[in-house]
């Protein structure tokens, strides 16, 4: 199979769920980590559509090609109103591989991570979404992260003064 063919759940194994949410929990993205077929490529604090997060760009062999998975959390969602710590979000990145750099040890990587988590930990708080960011949540959890505001919008909702 070409790797433009090539989905992320051949290299990472990812279940169905997980792809069909496109989000892990921290244990299975720290095990991911740590397995001896991932390539730990980038691990940068960056900006999103939806806040500020750190990225992580990780790879697995597939055949005779790498899978490239970037996986984003540590950060405040502004949409759903709550600090992702405790899962990652990921995206395919399959089409960078080119523009992506060598490695980085697994141990730098995890160190990078407890910084930024050690970082934001002293903001994070217990969520207290709204009723938008909790109508966001479902319909983003339903349909996807991009998706979810122009849903709303074209139900006539997100402006909706109730919902705050």
């Amino acid at each position: 199979m070409g790797k433009e063919n090539t989905q992320p759940s051949e290299g990472f194994g990812f279940t169905e769920q997980e792809q069909l949410y496109e989000r892990i929990s921290d244990k299975r993205f720290r095990a991911i980590l740590a397995d001896e077929r991932s390539a730990i490529h980038n691990v940068e604090v960056s900006s999103n559509t939806f806040g500020e997060f750190l990225f992580v760009t990780v790879s697995q062999p597939v055949e005779q090609e790498r899978q490239f998975v970037t996986f984003w959390g540590a950060g405040y969602h502004e949409y759903r109103e709550r600090w992702l710590t405790t899962e990652w979000r990921w995206y395919d990145t399959q089409q960078f591989h080119h523009m992506i750099p060598q490695k980085i040890t697994p141990e730098d990587a995890q160190a990078l991570i407890q910084a930024r988590l050690d970082e934001i930990a002293p903001t994070v708080t217990p969520a207290a979404q709204s009723k938008r960011a909790q109508l966001y949540e479902k319909i983003a959890d339903l349909t996807d992260e991009d998706g979810a505001i122009s849903e709303l919008e074209d139900l006539g909702v997100w402006d909706d003064e109730d919902l705050e």
